[in-house]
């Protein structure tokens, strides 16, 4: 008789930098999503340093959702902003018996039912401990993608730098939801030092190195009001995706 294998389980963390409002839209769909499916997930929000208002908010958020969903960690806190790729980083790290670890933006662009439809694709993957899964904005027959002319241009440009810099086998690198194994993780944690916007350039980058497939999984995605992403940002982007350039390469 065959034994069937333990499910996947997911560690979830969510980035939290002044997003009291927006997580308040995003977290108690995703948790009531999370109750209704079959899979093994925890969730933790790590606050990077945000304001008092936003704390306020997600103090009162815990204490409303945590008696409901189990499921739900409290908070880590982080002192001071360290930049999104640090806060990610740091709710990874209290990930304790998870066999995949993933991020969510705390904005819901990438909503409750599509973070629920990619992680069922993950536990139903035979092989997912040899992936790093990148959710991307492809629009296809089953998704949908919309966004701010500004912003797509903003991405265009980006891309086509990125591309010249680091060829990775995926288009859309800078999607705010990746899932990956935990064991990766735990084995190069000390080598990611990009923790602002580059981040998930140091994380596919390492992951490509020690032969992980980059699997690229098309999610439907909407451009939601109020983030930190704008032209100073997008230049920040452009001047970190250069210098990792330059220190990955000492490295090498």
């Amino acid at each position: 008789m065959t034994q069937e294998a333990d499910p996947i389980s997911f560690f979830l963390s969510i980035p939290c930098y002044n997003e009291g409002d927006r997580l308040a839209q995003f977290l108690p769909g995703l948790c009531t999503a999370i109750a209704k499916s079959d899979l093994a997930v925890e969730v933790q929000i790590v606050d990077d340093g945000s304001e008092f208002y936003d704390q306020g908010h997600y103090r009162s958020l815990m204490d409303l959702l945590r008696p409901t969903f189990p499921f739900l960690r409290k908070p880590l806190t982080l002192e001071e902003n360290q930049g999104k790729g640090n806060a990610i980083y740091a709710g990874w790290a209290e990930a304790n018996e998870a066999d995949m670890v993933a991020f969510a933006d705390a904005d819901g662009a990438v909503g409750p039912n599509e973070v629920i439809r990619v992680l069922t694709h993950i536990a139903n993957d035979s092989s997912p401990h040899q992936k790093l899964y990148a959710a991307s904005r492809i629009k296809n027959e089953e998704t949908d993608v919309n966004r701010r002319a500004i912003r797509n241009l903003g991405g265009l440009v980006f891309r086509w730098l990125r591309k010249r810099l680091f060829p990775f086998p995926i288009e859309d690198t800078q999607c705010g939801f990746k899932v990956v194994p935990r064991q990766f993780f735990i084995d190069k944690q000390d080598r990611f030092k990009e923790g602002r916007f580059a981040f998930d350039i140091e994380l596919l980058y390492h992951a490509q190195n020690v032969g992980l497939q980059l699997t690229e999984v098309p999610v439907t995605w909407a451009d939601v009001e109020g983030g930190h992403i704008n032209l100073m940002s997008s230049i920040g982007l452009f001047k970190d995706l250069l210098h990792l350039k330059g220190r990955l390469d000492k490295e090498a």
